[in-house]
């Protein structure tokens, strides 16, 4: 959906801030800024060289591995990139380029020296993702006098949306805002964000990873972590800041999009422009990290937002809604919209300078005394001290608004959605040693500590005893279908028929795989049926294609899966669907290892009219699909769709099945 953006800019190079250096020329140089000092070699010589490496259960030995590893598998993917690039690139001497700078962070290995970035100077890096096994890059930037003696406020950058944007043109920032960062003490951190993703799933993860690799190298302040974005990175700052309250000290979103039951309709074909007229699976989809749906969890954060006042691309309506709905709940939010500006705010060198050093004096709130907070799933469970340990229900939102007493001897809270609610005593600010006083909805409320000393308060009725299979949901393990490419993943093709469908499920899964590489900039490992190992069973959520005539894996897992699979056929609550245009994909716990998930996808492929972007976000715990009709520009028609319960059984009240005419 979001490729349609694409009509609303003159050219793709006006998203771009002036200055930027999107496609640097690669030097011949070491990781630590040295001249290589390696032989002229091809492409091969570095995938050879790194063959050692590419095990699916390899795992780094130390920080130099960590770091100078997933560097050189950066450059070898840049360089196969490079190869016939002219544009940008001098073809085949790009490539070796980048072969050579690979060859030499692998050489520098026996030496014992992490990869760093070095002070005043912009430094690409490289990790290895943890969902997919692939090298994914981030860029760094420390201050001309930093000194790792001391601790260091970091500002984390999220960039905008570019259509073209790869690890050879990455959106990066240009040299006037390293000296904005330089003048007022921050190091800098560029993640890639796997491309375009909104900063969601997968992006999500990129933002978190990069920040771990950056606070694990350098004298990072862990009360002083800021997160700061334009565009579409400042809708990222929104989503991550409001869905997970507590982490970061504060935020500034530059011309973002807060609403997207008002966003989408503007740009998307049948997008309803009532929220009521969306279907309740897809309204779930588009409200668990809608920023103005989650608006008091902004409460104990700062928020500083800037908009171009005439922006045509992203209204500033948006930002006016969101710091509206903020402040009408009684918040602090900063507001500066910019007087006659359009969207590109962000490339005047002041705006920076404006929102950066209104960062430089907030530290980290971790102990408020009253807590806020709306969440409508399990995976986003906590704000600041307080975690809802359990729902009620599921497919509705959660709501918590709990309070200390100044002595530190009581707590308040009002409920909705909400069995359990767990104090964390490492920052609660309750009384330590005595247990606290409860009361919950305006009743006394039972109280307990757990074994790692948390105050536990019961909010709601006691659950049924759970069955010994399926699990509980619970974070981590609550769907939807995109939940599960957030950690270790491989994807698995069938091969138990014939070969006619060997081959054609080949081709899906490559299919898959590459259109997974256009949207994330990696491809996710593929097995076998007959390849997957116990180990691989217990370290990863498998995404199996196929049927359990032709996925001898799937064949283990289908009694005790809640739809029944067949060839273009599928049976869910009893009611049948048949036909050669259908296809099906859900998530569920792996019946052969109940902590990960299993995602099957059967029949005909979901998302062949999907943007690259959107093949995964509008998809709830199951979906049953038709390739002859489609919505909202381009999502396939549903037949039967929605939620898992609490239990991960199928419930009428979370099933949503199309009315034929």
């Amino acid at each position: 959906m979001r490729e349609k953006l694409v009509v609303l800019v003159l050219i793709w190079g006006l998203l771009l801030p002036l200055g930027q250096a999107c496609a640097q020329e690669p030097a011949a140089r070491e990781p630590d800024g040295r001249a290589a000092a390696v032989p002229a070699a091809g492409v091969h010589d570095l995938e050879s060289a790194l063959a050692p490496f590419q095990a699916l259960d390899w795992r780094p030995a130390n920080a130099v591995e960590r770091t100078l590893v997933p560097y050189a598998m950066l450059q070898l993917r840049k360089a196969r990139l490079a190869e016939g690039k002219a544009y940008l690139y001098q073809g085949s001497s790009a490539a070796a380029s980048f072969v050579r700078q690979g060859l030499a962070a692998l050489s520098m290995i026996p030496a014992g020296k992490p990869y760093q970035a070095r002070p005043g100077k912009l430094t690409e890096a490289a990790y290895l993702s943890c969902n997919d096994r692939t090298a994914q890059p981030y860029y760094v930037y420390l201050p001309r006098a930093y000194d790792p003696a001391k601790k260091w406020p970091m500002l984390v950058f999220l960039h905008g949306y570019v259509p073209s944007i790869s690890v050879l043109d990455p959106w990066i920032l240009g040299e006037d805002s390293y000296e904005t960062a330089d003048r007022n003490g921050f190091i800098l951190l560029t993640p890639y964000g796997r491309r375009n993703t909104d900063f969601q799933g997968v992006g999500e993860v990129d933002v978190f990873e990069a920040t771990r690799e950056a606070v694990a190298l350098y004298s990072v302040d862990p009360e002083r972590i800021h997160l700061t974005g334009v565009s579409m990175g400042g809708a990222g700052c929104y989503y991550i800041g409001l869905r997970r309250p507590g982490l970061y000290a504060a935020f500034t979103a530059m011309d973002a999009q807060s609403d997207m039951h008002t966003w989408w309709p503007l740009i998307l074909r049948d997008w309803p422009a009532d929220r009521a007229d969306l279907l309740p699976f897809r309204r779930w989809l588009v409200e668990w990290d809608n920023p103005v749906d989650l608006a008091m969890n902004a409460r104990n954060q700062r928020f500083f937002i800037l908009h171009g006042e005439n922006d045509p691309l992203v209204s500033a309506e948006q930002s006016r809604t969101f710091v509206k709905l903020v402040r009408d709940l009684g918040v602090t939010i900063d507001y500066y919209e910019v007087p006659d500006a359009g969207h590109y705010i962000y490339w005047e060198p002041e705006i920076f300078e404006k929102a950066w050093s209104w960062h430089r004096p907030l530290h980290l709130e971790r102990s408020p005394r009253r807590v806020t907070f709306k969440t409508f799933s399990l995976e986003y469970d906590r704000a600041f001290w307080c975690r809802i340990g359990d729902f009620i229900e599921w497919g509705v939102p959660a709501v918590v608004d709990v309070s200390v007493s100044e002595d530190g001897a009581a707590v308040t809270a009002q409920t909705t959605n909400v069995r359990t609610l767990v104090l964390d005593a490492r920052t609660a600010p309750v009384r330590t040693g005595d247990m606290p006083r409860a009361t919950v909805n305006g009743k006394t409320a039972e109280t307990a500590r757990d074994p790692s000393g948390n105050v536990v308060l019961t909010c709601g009725p006691a659950a049924a005893p759970a069955p010994a299979w399926p699990p509980r949901k619970r974070r981590g393990l609550c769907g939807p279908v995109e939940e599960a490419f957030d950690t270790a993943f491989v994807v698995v093709q069938g091969t138990s028929g014939t070969a006619a469908q060997s081959e054609a499920l080949r081709a899906m899964s490559e299919r898959w795989l590459d259109e997974w590489d256009r949207f994330a900039d990696g491809r996710p490992p593929l097995l076998l049926d007959s390849q997957v190992t116990d180990a691989v069973l217990a370290g990863h959520n498998l995404v199996l294609f196929g049927t359990p005539e032709t996925n001898g894996l799937l064949a283990r897992l289908h009694d005790r899966l809640p739809i029944r699979i067949g060839d273009h056929r599928f049976e869910v609550a009893g009611r049948v669907y048949e036909g050669a245009d259908l296809g099906l994909v859900f998530c569920y716990p792996n019946p052969l290892n109940p902590e990960r998930y299993v995602v099957v996808y059967s029949g005909e492929l979901y998302g062949e009219r999907c943007g690259v972007n959107h093949k995964h976000d509008l998809i709830p715990d199951f979906l049953v699909f038709n390739t002859r009709a489609f919505s909202f520009d381009d999502t396939n028609q549903h037949e039967v769709a929605g939620f898992f319960d609490l239990n991960w059984n199928l419930s009428p009240k979370l099933t949503w099945v199309r009315e034929h005419p």
